[in-house]
């Protein structure tokens, strides 16, 4: 059936079939168009559709739903802009804190410092995803930092002055070495364990994203690969059959997450955090490195900064991306995936071009990994 399926690929390709990003965007905005009602009928202020379209702000309109959609949006290519503009510059802040430490209100912050900041969307945007593998690789066998450097280079040519999030954070030591001048912030919950707790849960949310139909248009496994290279963290992922029910050929749900089910689990996690603050800790001054509870305000980062803003200092510090948002975008993706061949059928019923977009997320599965498409 691989086989089969990479021929039909091929003629596509030389047919000048529509491109992949075109496919991924497909699906994308079908889910867009799903979580509009959907938010109607169950928005998160209590109130029903009839209300929303008797002229009260509609919940999915509150800017933490728009941020969130967003977020997901970026894995998809569709949120380019964030990537454009900027000046060639220095990297002046690296972000060592995991993923739900507050990173995306982090970044809200730091855009509005005057940051560009770089993060997995960015990765995978600029289709740098295979290059940070091989740098990692390097690194790890020989000690040899060129390939890192030398993306380091790149993306601050295109403006980038902070990175932030998993598994950009891996890098956060060498970043460190590579960029003297730099400042090392690690972002942090109250505790290590309410850390690995949030993690978990959101791994379920968007755990989405290595279920079919999404596993077939994005390779998220990268996270997994860099993680293991750069810290030899084995990162067991929900498998089929084992922890993964198919009811349909095209939809699957996540009934058990290996990495987080045990109390072994949960703590490898946790030494994982640990090692590398530690790591970070023995290696750097006091004054290039600090942990931050995004809870605490704006205060104690502009004091890491050094920046003197007292009007900023007593405002409210963002909050981005709550659970509940991101929840609400993850059923949304579920009702697309589930109904998939139906959200087709409509699709096609109003634009003459969809059969072949259509046509291309089934030709140009994960074109880049060359994975087989099989049911």
């Amino acid at each position: 059936a691989g086989s089969s399926w990479r021929r039909h690929r091929q003629r596509h390709l030389k047919s000048g079939g529509v491109s992949h990003i075109q496919a991924m965007r497909f699906l994308f905005w079908l889910s867009l168009g799903s979580f509009v009602p959907l938010c109607l009928a169950a928005a998160p202020d209590g109130q029903g559709a009839g209300s929303k379209l008797a002229g009260s702000k509609p919940g999915w309109l509150e800017p933490r739903f728009v941020e969130a959609f967003k977020f997901v949006s970026g894995f998809f290519g569709l949120d380019a802009a964030r990537e454009k503009g900027g000046q060639a510059s220095k990297m002046t802040l690296i972000g060592a804190g995991f993923s739900r430490t507050g990173t995306k209100s982090l970044e809200a912050a730091l855009l509005r410092l005057g940051h560009k900041v770089y993060d997995t969307r960015s990765m995978m945007e600029l289709g740098h995803v295979t290059r940070w593998e091989m740098a990692a690789e390097q690194f790890k066998a020989a000690k040899n930092s060129t390939a890192v450097d030398q993306l380091l280079m790149e993306i601050e040519a295109q403006g980038y002055t902070a990175t932030l999030d998993f598994p950009m954070n891996l890098f956060a030591p060498i970043f460190a070495e590579l960029r003297p001048s730099a400042k090392v912030l690690m972002s942090v919950r109250p505790s290590e364990e309410s850390w690995v707790e949030a993690w978990g849960k959101i791994n379920e949310i968007l755990g989405i994203f290595i279920l079919r139909p999404w596993c077939w248009i994005l390779d998220m496994g990268f996270n997994r690969r860099i993680l293991r290279t750069m810290y030899q963290f084995e990162w067991e992922y929900p498998a089929y059959p084992e922890h993964i029910w198919r009811p349909v050929p095209w939809f699957e749900v996540i009934q058990r997450f290996p990495a987080f089910e045990t109390q072994a689990a949960r703590q490898a996690w946790l030494d994982l955090h640990q090692r590398l603050q530690r790591e970070l800790e023995a290696q750097l001054p006091a004054e290039r490195f600090a942990t931050f509870d995004v809870r605490s305000g704006w205060k104690p980062l502009l004091n890491f900064l050094g920046i003197d803003n007292a009007a900023l200092a007593a405002e409210p510090f963002p909050r981005v991306n709550d659970q509940g948002s991101l929840q609400a975008v993850r059923v949304t993706m579920d009702v697309v995936a589930a109904g998939l061949p139906l959200w087709v059928l409509l699709t096609i019923g109003f634009s003459p071009n969809a059969l072949a977009v259509f046509a291309a997320v089934c030709a140009k599965l994960r074109r880049r990994s060359g994975a087989d498409f099989r049911v």
